[in-house]
């Protein structure tokens, strides 16, 4: 009997803690291993982890980075996310996930997830094609995460080993055909 490896794996990160360094590091060392990887890796301005900071998505397909802000000008209260860019995102991503990735990375599972939106359908997508999904998640999204992925995630630390055996576990031939089955 096959062990059972959750297809989705969220790295649980505070505010302020370098998970996207992390996931560079990891796709690139996946990559190295001859993992295919798609998806997307945050890119923030020299300013910081606030939220909605003037930030980017890069495929990491292609290396393109795709605005992800839109300026508000200041005294702006509202989220600077742009739903456009997202949506220019997750278009590209859907194509690629027809084309059999290993693994697919999101930078993040937060606020528009939570509410239905964002990443969600591309999530959805990869686990009905069994694409496993490496992303983080923040204190404030886990409970929502734990409730649009109940028994198909694992949480993982926000270390490098860990998630780097997570990855090459659901990546792994035989998980591919067990998730297949």
């Amino acid at each position: 009997m096959t062990e059972h490896i959750a297809l989705c794996g969220a790295i649980r990160a505070d505010q302020g803690e370098a998970v996207d360094c992390l996931l560079e590091t990891a796709a690139a060392r996946l990559k190295q291993q001859g993992v295919r990887v798609a998806g997307v890796l945050q890119r923030r301005a020299a300013h910081g982890d606030t939220c909605c900071a003037d930030m980017g998505l890069e495929l990491i397909s292609t290396g393109e980075t795709i605005e992800i802000s839109q300026p508000l000008g200041s005294g702006s209260q509202g989220c600077r996310l742009d739903p456009r860019g997202l949506a220019e995102i997750t278009a590209c991503l859907l194509s690629e996930l027809e084309d059999g990735p290993d693994l697919l990375f999101l930078n993040r599972f937060g606020k528009g997830e939570q509410e239905g939106e964002g990443f969600r359908q591309l999530i959805g997508r990869a686990v009905e094609l069994s694409i496993p999904v490496l992303t983080a998640v923040r204190p404030p999204y886990l409970d929502a995460w734990r409730l649009f992925t109940g028994d198909l995630s694992e949480e993982l630390p926000p270390m490098l080993d860990p998630v780097l055996d997570w990855c090459l576990k659901v990546t792994s031939p035989a998980q591919r055909i067990a998730a297949n089955a």
